[in-house]
């Protein structure tokens, strides 16, 4: 663990990915070693299984998310995603593929999300899928200007204020899944 921890301060990575052992318990000590030397450096935990008492420990350590290893191929890179965008993403601990706990606006959004035209949609999965304003245009058939007005008229209803966090948003709603991001 002490290497990760040089590593983490020397380097200063966006991300860096532990894994969690439940037998070591100095993995929340280089959690906490490398959110306090390198506060830009997010932590994410993988493990093989782990109950309520573990999640709440890498919580309280600093993580950024615990993560099941069952889940890794095809659940990693959009919860890494998250994570980079500054949310927190913590799985109930269950059997397969664990649920995200509930983020608190997520009801909010999906009901943004639903009452949305299917030409806002298209916009927010363009951007999702890091399309620019200038792909999005050509795919929509709609000016440039107009992609740019619409997307900040749909960021402002989210209260958000780039297009990584729509796009995180998008991905919580359903908007967009973790395989549409994978052949994006």
């Amino acid at each position: 663990m002490h290497e990760a921890v040089q590593n983490a301060v020397s380097f200063t990575p966006h991300i860096v990915i532990l894994e969690y052992s439940l037998s070591g318990t100095d993995i929340h000590l280089a959690i906490q070693d490398i959110t306090s030397q390198a506060p830009s450096t997010k932590v994410v935990l993988l493990a093989n299984s782990y109950g309520r008492a573990e999640l709440a420990k890498a919580y309280e350590s600093g993580s950024s998310g615990l993560i099941s290893k069952n889940s890794i191929s095809a659940e990693l890179p959009s919860a890494l995603r998250m994570v980079a965008a500054g949310y927190q993403l913590f799985a109930q601990p269950s059997e397969g593929w664990e649920k995200p706990l509930r983020f608190a606006r997520r009801s909010q959004n999906q009901a943004i999300i639903d009452k949305m035209s299917d030409r806002d949609r298209q916009l927010v999965r363009g951007v999702a899928s890091g399309m620019t304003n200038i792909q999005i245009s050509r795919s929509t058939h709609i000016s440039e200007g107009s992609v740019k007005l619409h997307l900040a008229r749909i960021m402002d209803e989210f209260g958000v204020s780039n297009r990584v966090q729509l796009a995180v948003i998008a991905a919580e709603t359903g908007l967009i899944t973790s395989a549409d991001l994978l052949t994006a």
